[in-house]
Formats: structure tokens, C-alpha cells, sequence
């Protein structure tokens, strides 16, 4: 079986983090698995350093003709059994490409918490036949079923997260002094992630614990505006923005809480990560984090957009430390049951046999 990924981001996301864990697990189960995406991105320069076969697409927009063409070709040539979609503007290449190769099987990765847009384009891209849908929650796939996408074309595959990689991470890096009380979250900084409503969260609890910091780490183009808005609620001092890092995980090592104010969520890998790494959760019920982070086992949910009920939790944890321990090892213990790289890899290559099984059918 050969299998071709195909991504078009140029940045570092947590999609593109699960595209090299399934490359590196469907190499290590001796599949012909090959990445497709921009060789200015991210995804080729870390698969390249992983030792994954690339093959660089430029994809400038989702009707590029000359990408679809390029990816067509190459698609026939190699004789490619499966072609993975993961990400919108892949989704509209990759259908493209296929009508030249019509052999290929199709699977389309759906990460994102709400229906397809209504444009032509959407629509099309939802009606082609013969496509195997994979999303990464329960909540994904609920919103495809209300959408209209048939239930046997839709399958749930959690994300996963590399545990050899998370406990090989020894070092802890910490932006603030020593004694500060520090939150940390991880994501692109973009409205739907919430970080006002985290900033005004940080506001509330700096009255009750002074020594509350806040680290967040990501890039994005709210970045500007989050942080004047952090300097006018008096935040400056004990809100740190690192950007974009390649120690994230040394970085959340360092964190008492991690905190994740979503109101739009697929699942939240960067909340696997942090659950991985035995530390307290406090997130939103938005989207598909409650399939991860349990209320009161693993960390506490609150409502999305709620500054005050995220202050609250917030506040509660800090007073508590030995029941954010208790969540740490609890959702350590969660992520080594249910959202390994190893079950989601497994998962996604049974949908592989499986695609190629009706073919044969």
C-alpha cells in the first residue's frame, strides 16, 4: 500500500504535528508513505529532519490548476493507493488532482469544529462520492452527520501524541522568577482560541493571587492586539508572549496550569500535550475538549467565553495544588489509554485497508 499525505500550511500547527507522527508510525510499520506539502513549510523541513520521503508541492490557493496538474502526475506515477487529505485547501487540490488519477482512493482528515462553508467550491468538495472522512472528535463528527455528509462516510480518529518523545523532554523552561504562580496555553493566536477572554480572566485572578503569570506561546495575526490589550488591563508585566517555539514542550514543563479559553475547538492537541505532561487542565466545554479533558478527574471546564468562570477555575486550582496533581496523573493516565500515536495511527491505517477493501469489493 502506498500512501501520499497531502498538506498545504506553510506554518506549524498541531495538524501538521499529527501529519509527521502518521508518516513516522506508517514508516516504522514498513508502509510506502510520502508527504506532500510546500518545501518553504514547516511540515518538509521537520519531515525532512525525521528522515520522511517529501515530495514539495507549491499550492498557492484551492483551484491551483498547476499544483493539481503537478500532484495528478505524480499521483499515476508513483501508482499511489491512498491519498490523505488534511487540510481545507488540500482537500479542493487533492480532488483536483485525483480526477487524473482516478484510481487513487480518497481520505479527507476534517479538523475543524463547524459545518463546511456554503460556497460552490464547499459544496462541491462535499459531494464528491467515494470519499472516507476522518474526524479527529466525536464533536467533528457530529457536525459532518448535521451537515448532511452520509454516517458510514465518516469515521472518528482522535489524535494522538508521541509519550517517548513527551518523557524525553528533561528540561523546563520558565520565563518568569522563581515563585511566580505561572498559566501557560499554546496555540495560534487567532479569535477563536480566546485568548480576550483568558487576558480578561488574568485580570480577575491578579486580584486574588497576586503572583498569577501568564504565558502564551504561539504566533498569529491577533498578536498585536492582544498585547496592547493585555497593557491596558495592566497585564504587562505578568503576561509573557514567547511567539512561535520549538521548546514548547520544555515550556509547558514549566507551567503549574495549562489553560485553554477556545470557543471553537476540534479537539486541541497542544491539551494532549500538556495532559501528557501531568499538568492540571482548565479549558472550555467547546467543541471536542471535553473528549479529552474530563471535568473534574483531569482538569475543569467551563463555559466558552465565560472570562469570569475561567478566573474561578483558575483560582481554584492554584489554592489547590494537590488537586492539580491529582489531575496531572489522572490525565496522564487518560492520554496513555486513549490518545496515543500509536492508537490513532492504528486507527487510521484500518480506514486505509478499509478504503482499498471496497475498492476490491
Amino acid at each position: 500500500m502506498k500512501i501520499a499525505h497531502l498538506n498545504s500550511w506553510l506554518f506549524w500547527r498541531g495538524a501538521e504535528q499529527q501529519v509527521l507522527y502518521l508518516a513516522q508510525f506508517l514508516r516504522a510499520q514498513d508502509y510506502d508513505s510520502v508527504v506532500v506539502c510546500p518545501a518553504r513549510g514547516a511540515l518538509s523541513q521537520r519531515a525532512g529532519e525525521a528522515g520522511i520521503s517529501v515530495m514539495p508541492l507549491e499550492m498557492r490557493h484551492d483551484l491551483d490548476l498547476v499544483a493539481a496538474w503537478r500532484l495528478g502526475s505524480w499521483l499515476r506515477r508513483r501508482r499511489i493507493d491512498i491519498l490523505h487529505m488534511h487540510d481545507p485547501h488540500a482537500h479542493s487540490i487533492g480532488l483536483l488532482a485525483c480526477l487524473m488519477a482516478p484510481r487513487v482512493r480518497k481520505v479527507v482528515s476534517r479538523r475543524i469544529d463547524r459545518r463546511p462553508r456554503r460556497s460552490l467550491l464547499s459544496r462541491y468538495k462535499y459531494t464528491v462520492p467515494d470519499i472516507q472522512y476522518v474526524a479527529v472528535s466525536e464533536a467533528v463528527r457530529i457536525v459532518m452527520l448535521e451537515s448532511g455528509i452520509a454516517a458510514d462516510a465518516v469515521r472518528t480518529v482522535h489524535s494522538g501524541v508521541d509519550l517517548a518523545r513527551i518523557d524525553g523532554v528533561q528540561e523546563t523552561v520558565s520565563v518568569f522568577p522563581a515563585g511566580a504562580r505561572v498559566i501557560g496555553t499554546v496555540g495560534h493566536l487567532d479569535g477563536y482560541k480566546g485568548h480576550r477572554y483568558l487576558l480578561q480572566a488574568m485580570s480577575h485572578l491578579q486580584q486574588v493571587e497576586p503572583r498569577a503569570c501568564l504565558v502564551i506561546v504561539g504566533e498569529g495575526r491577533l498578536r498585536a492586539e492582544l498585547e496592547a490589550e493585555a497593557a491596558d488591563l495592566g497585564l504587562s508585566g505578568s503576561v509573557c508572549f514567547t511567539g512561535f517555539r520549538r521548546d514548547v514542550l520544555a515550556l509547558i514543563r514549566g507551567f503549574e496550569i495549562f489553560v485553554f479559553p477556545s470557543t471553537l475547538e476540534a479537539l486541541g492537541t497542544s491539551v494532549l500535550d500538556a495532559m501528557a505532561l501531568r499538568k492540571p487542565v482548565v479549558a472550555t466545554r467547546a467543541g471536542g475538549i471535553p473528549e479529552s479533558v474530563q471535568d473534574g478527574a483531569t482538569g475543569l471546564l467551563v463555559p466558552p467565553g465565560d472570562a469570569c468562570a475561567l478566573a474561578e477555575a483558575l483560582c481554584s486550582l492554584l489554592r489547590q495544588p494537590e488537586r492539580g496533581r491529582a489531575f496531572g496523573e489522572a490525565g496522564r493516565r487518560r492520554v496513555e489509554r486513549f490518545f496515543t500515536v500509536e492508537r490513532m495511527g492504528a486507527a487510521n491505517l484500518k480506514v486505509y485497508h478499509d478504503v482499498l477493501d471496497k475498492r476490491l469489493a
